[in-house]
């Protein structure tokens, strides 16, 4: 059935002559541009004119690539103008930043101050107020010349109470009296010490629950156990869920009494 529908439905004739085909045609020469161009002889410039001169002379000032050639042979060689103003301004700012110049030694500045100028000499005053050297300079000298005795009032006083301070000699002395003390182990003091300790002592504390355990095993069920029992009626007396089960129940059940007013105006008003 599509056979011949499959043969010819690439296949279109038109006739030459047909409208379309017509306007078409002169549509296209009408934009041709080989048809609106067209040359009607040839001819030949001589190279030497003055117009063609002045057309080279202004196709190379519009010539970009013409224009960039003057700088490819100096590309990549640097030049420094030394004595410019930007060079000048560079390295005065330069010294200007310069840490070592801003923090070199005053001698190597060309200045000369008067020596007793007022504010020289209160400098050096103030100087030698609070030198620490020149503070303890005295100090040292009186240390190698004056010579203290040994039984003065104050050196004596001063080792009485190095002794009384010292922990060493205080350590020292318990030392020798637990050397010379016997104690014996049945002493009321040695036995009230152990039994207060017994009764401070966490292991002494747990020893008696640890040897209890295994112990209570051997109940028929949970009820005969009366820990058990215990435990579990505490659990419901604590348990969230047993204390609103009641409500839960409850919550939707509504009791109300036949002759109650509110029923016997609405029986009335049914009616």
């Amino acid at each position: 059935y599509k056979k011949f529908f499959e043969k010819s439905k690439t296949s279109f004739n038109t006739p030459v002559d047909m409208l379309s085909i017509l306007l078409a045609k002169k549509c296209q020469t009408l934009v041709s541009d080989i048809d609106y161009r067209t040359y009607l002889h040839q001819w030949t410039c001589m190279p030497d004119q003055n117009d063609v001169i002045q057309a080279k002379k202004a196709y190379e000032l519009q010539s970009d690539w013409i224009y960039k050639t003057d700088m490819e042979w100096i590309r990549g060689c640097g030049w420094m103008p030394h004595d410019s103003l930007e060079v000048k301004k560079v390295q005065k700012a330069q010294e200007i930043l310069n840490d070592r110049l801003y923090r070199q030694h005053p001698s190597t500045v060309k200045f000369t101050s008067i020596v007793d100028l007022p504010s020289i000499v209160l400098a050096k005053t103030n100087s030698d107020q609070i030198s620490d050297r020149k503070y303890k300079e005295a100090w040292d000298v009186d240390k190698r010349t004056i010579h203290v005795m040994p039984d003065t009032p104050a050196i004596m006083l001063a080792k009485a109470n190095a002794i009384n301070v010292s922990d060493k000699l205080y350590r020292e002395a318990w030392d020798d009296v637990k050397k010379s003390i016997n104690v014996k182990p049945d002493a009321v003091s040695i036995v009230a010490a152990k039994t207060s300790r017994d009764i401070a002592s966490d292991y002494k504390y747990k020893q008696a629950h640890e040897k209890q355990k295994g112990h209570l095993i051997g109940f028929r069920s949970v009820k005969d156990d009366p820990k058990m029992v215990w435990s579990i009626h505490v659990n419901k007396i604590q348990s969230d869920r047993e204390y609103k089960k009641d409500f839960e129940k409850w919550k939707t059940k509504f009791n109300s009494p036949v002759d109650m007013l509110g029923i016997l105006l609405a029986k009335k008003c049914q009616t």
